[in-house]
């Protein structure tokens, strides 16, 4: 009787690690598919070449100052970023988490585990990069900024979410340009000037700082000095001396800086002493979040010209 019992208690054990051994191979393979899909990659074409990126990136850095609210537009948090991004208004805390990099955190970026990573062409470790993890080069001034958009869109393979973003982009602006042509004279002028380095900048449209939407987009005037002096130079910017700012400030004028403190000549009566100072009509706008032109901020951009051309 002993012996039978023995041998029904070792048969039933036999059972019980059978079982077990089943159920965690059965675990095994129902982990396997995601680990797999993980890893599934895609190859994105360019005139740079081809790069073999991964089909849902989990990991991304940002070695730009350019592209993070392209990332964040299409649903992707970027695990670091350059410093300007973390203090746009317009990213809010989306950003708080993410690693603040420069061109120069090799050793960082190595750190992070990235699966894919994002730079300019002008950034001096590229080579580097690119031993880290599949990294997409673009040129800064080759594409417009839509089409930078689409371009890192198919990188990650949410091309048809751009399109469509870009698209309530356009019927929002068309909307927006037949309120700026029933509200507003559109025959007055609107400046942004800048400073950096205690250097006084003008902006022409394309460079930023709120450019994009108020003379790419809404096709509003800017001074006609500067549309002269503009075209005789590669640049869509002047430097200018502080004695020649009323040449280039019209009926509007936004200054952009990191911080109102750090624009000096705003201050000076060469300044002060202008038209559109005196009637109001000077408006300072942050560098860190005006400086940037995806989907996020260019809308947020319009919220603000919007309001403050046209009144809430």
């Amino acid at each position: 009787m002993l012996k039978k019992l023995s041998m029904m208690l070792v048969f039933i054990c036999v059972l019980v690690f059978a079982s077990a051994c089943s159920n965690g191979g059965d675990k095994k393979n129902e982990a396997a598919p995601e680990e797999n899909a993980s890893k599934e990659t895609r190859v994105y074409s360019s005139k740079l070449g081809d790069v073999k990126v991964p089909i849902d990136p989990k990991r991304v850095v940002v070695a730009s100052y350019h592209y993070p609210g392209h990332f964040l537009s299409l649903g992707i948090t970027p695990v670091a970023v350059y410093d300007l991004a973390k203090d746009s208004e317009f990213f809010g805390d989306q950003l708080k988490d993410a690693e603040v990099i420069s061109d120069d955190s090799i050793e960082k970026i190595l750190e992070l585990e990235p699966d894919l990573i994002i730079a300019n062409s002008n950034n001096k470790n590229v080579e580097k990069l690119k031993e880290i993890a599949p990294t997409v080069v673009f040129e800064l001034g080759e594409e417009t900024r839509w089409e930078t958009f689409l371009e890192i869109s198919k990188v990650v393979g949410k091309e048809d979410e751009a399109k469509k973003q870009i698209a309530d982009w356009e019927k929002r602006v068309e909307a927006s340009k037949q309120r700026f042509a029933k509200e507003f004279d559109t025959s007055k002028t609107i400046s942004v000037l800048g400073e950096y380095e205690k250097q006084v900048y003008v902006y022409g449209p394309n460079h930023g700082r709120g450019t994009e939407v108020l003379y790419s987009f809404l096709e509003l005037n800017y001074p006609q000095k500067l549309k002269d002096e503009l075209s005789k130079v590669d640049t869509n910017y002047l430097a200018i001396s502080e004695e020649v700012i009323g040449e280039y400030v019209g009926d509007y004028v936004f200054i952009a800086g990191m911080s109102e403190k750090d624009v000096t000549f705003k201050d000076k009566p060469v300044f002060q002493d202008l038209p559109a100072v005196k009637e109001g009509n000077a408006h300072f706008i942050s560098e860190q979040s005006y400086f940037f032109t995806d989907p996020i901020s260019l809308n947020a951009q319009l919220d603000y010209f919007e309001d403050t051309l046209l009144g809430k």
